[in-house]
């Protein structure tokens, strides 16, 4: 390959950790339904990455969460930079650069700007075993350096340079037209503060097909007076914008305990048919039920009937995902068939 990588500098570092040892504690969840691969996150105002020990971590389906741009798989992850200012091609100056320290590679991450977020793909750009890589930057000379060590192996430090015909000139960033990131970011200007437009200019972005405007809108929501759009939450007609909108009203009203807030918002949430609901709206009208029944805790044994009912009837589905909130909740409705259903 063009790129090489020159040993400038060695020393033992008997004392030296890396800090593999914080990150690598997920890789005991190796194989289990939980386990979560070392990611890139686009790491937005007021998400959700689920981070929870074991079993509690929330996966990337539910509506409460927001996915990772990039799934890496298993690895201790170190240091990182952008390639910002590197006399590489085009592609390598834009690219992210992610260390892993225990199977010593450096991922250039390539982004893509796709929706109110992004996608990305992943290169190896240097590997080496071992090559304990702990962080990176790019030089004012256009060369990176990166180091290794840790965990008292042998400690060193690499310059990366290119070697090739493609053009090295520093890439000349323009300012792309991203309507649905300026989308996003005019409603997350409602985040944290109560604003009498927030509603009005939040609400039609609810049911939006982007799962990001959607999270931004619901965010700007929660930080509005109840008051103003509880009523709108209850009433929605459209499926996608309610289950945003009784997911934000669980959020906000579930430490007041209140029996009819609690009513209200199973009785609109069991008033659409699962069966007639899309894959997405599925899942998000199952996780709606689960945060409720955890929040305000059991209503009426009727309710919990018709959920179970409701449940059943779409149970098993076609979709790991589907299968994986039908299982939970309608194991602990204790409904009869789960069982025999859940083995099969």
């Amino acid at each position: 390959p063009p790129f090489s990588s020159r040993r400038r500098h060695t020393r033992s570092g008997p004392q030296s950790r890396g800090l593999g040892d914080v990150y690598k504690r997920q890789e005991y969840d190796f194989n289990t339904p939980w386990y979560r691969p070392t990611r890139i996150n686009h790491v937005l105002s007021g998400g959700e990455y689920g981070w929870r020990n074991g079993a509690g971590k929330y996966p990337e389906f539910y509506i409460d969460n927001l996915p990772a741009t990039l799934n890496i798989g298993p690895g201790s992850p170190t240091g990182t930079t952008f390639g910002y200012g590197a006399r590489f091609p085009a592609q390598y100056q834009n690219a992210l650069y992610v260390l892993d320290w225990s199977w010593g590679k450096i991922y250039a991450v390539h982004l893509k700007p796709e929706g109110a977020s992004y996608t990305a793909t992943k290169e190896e750009f240097i590997t080496g075993g071992p090559l304990p890589v702990t962080d990176a930057i790019i030089h004012p000379d256009g060369a990176m350096y990166f180091a290794i060590g840790g965990r008292r192996v042998q400690s060193g430090l690499y310059r990366v340079t290119y070697t090739g015909k493609e053009s090295t000139a520093p890439v000349k960033h323009q300012s792309a037209k991203l309507p649905l990131h300026d989308l996003r970011r005019s409603l997350e200007g409602f985040h944290g503060v109560q604003n009498p437009k927030a509603v009005a200019a939040a609400w039609p972005h609810l049911g939006h097909s982007d799962r990001f405007i959607r999270a931004a809108a619901r965010t700007a929501l929660e930080h509005q007076p109840v008051s103003e759009w509880n009523m709108k939450a209850l009433g929605e007609t459209d499926a996608t914008a309610q289950f945003e909108a009784l997911l934000a009203l669980t959020r906000v009203e579930s430490s007041k305990k209140d029996s009819s807030i609690h009513h209200a918002i199973l009785s609109a949430l069991l008033k659409h048919n699962p069966e007639d609901l899309t894959r997405e709206q599925r899942l998000a009208y199952v996780r709606i039920l689960q945060i409720v029944l955890d929040r305000f805790g059991d209503p009426s044994p009727q309710i919990l009937d018709t959920s179970a009912t409701r449940l059943d009837a779409i149970y098993p589905a076609k979709t790991f995902e589907e299968n994986w909130l039908l299982t939970e909740t309608l194991a602990y409705l204790q409904s009869p068939d789960t069982a025999s259903k859940a083995m099969a």
